[in-house]
């Protein structure tokens, strides 16, 4: 059920509880008042009869009105808790899905510059295969390729996430646990 259809049953059923405690009673006295005007035998006594009989169904109007308006006020309140709930679902869903698109969006933008990087570390290191090469720069090219490495597993994790969690770092700021996302 949606929102807006929430509201307008609620709503309607307001006004309708609203009508039946008004006019019941209404409807009680005049129908009371038009049948002894029109037997013309108003007497002290029947307007008496009359006016004690509306003021009866007046008061059990209202106890009655406040029963059902009691109860349409605790069916609001629980209305209104699940249009809260339903609210914080479709934003949570909404966040985690906006996550998904970011981490997906940014996974492939990092892997098409780290595939540069890869491809020109692999021409390198053929070119330098027959060659002997100082200790320092083959450890330089080693922790390269290292790190691409690192940098594509991370990659691929994120653009296989499913379920991302979120651990705050500071505040109101949080960042994406790769380690605890599935």
């Amino acid at each position: 059920m949606e929102v807006k259809d929430l509201i307008a049953r609620e709503r309607r059923d307001f006004y309708s509880s609203l009508c039946l405690t008004g006019i019941i009673p209404f409807l009680v006295f005049v129908y009371l008042l038009i049948g002894k005007i029109s037997s013309f035998e108003i007497l002290k006594g029947d307007v008496l009869y009359i006016m004690l009989a509306t003021i009866l169904i007046f008061s059990l109007g209202i106890v009655v009105g406040r029963k059902m308006l009691w109860s349409l006020i605790l069916k609001l309140l629980d209305d209104n808790k699940r249009i809260v709930n339903m609210q914080q679902e479709l934003m949570e869903k909404n966040r985690l899905a906006a996550i998904t698109e970011t981490t997906l969006a940014l996974g492939h933008e990092i892997n098409n510059p780290l595939m540069a990087i890869r491809g020109n570390l692999e021409l390198i290191d053929s070119e330098a295969s027959g060659k002997p090469l100082p200790d320092n720069i083959k450890s330089r090219l080693e922790t390269i390729k290292n790190y691409c490495e690192r940098i594509g597993q991370v990659t691929d994790k994120m653009s296989s996430l499913s379920k991302p969690t979120l651990q705050t770092i500071h505040g109101a700021t949080k960042m994406l646990d790769l380690d605890q996302s599935k």
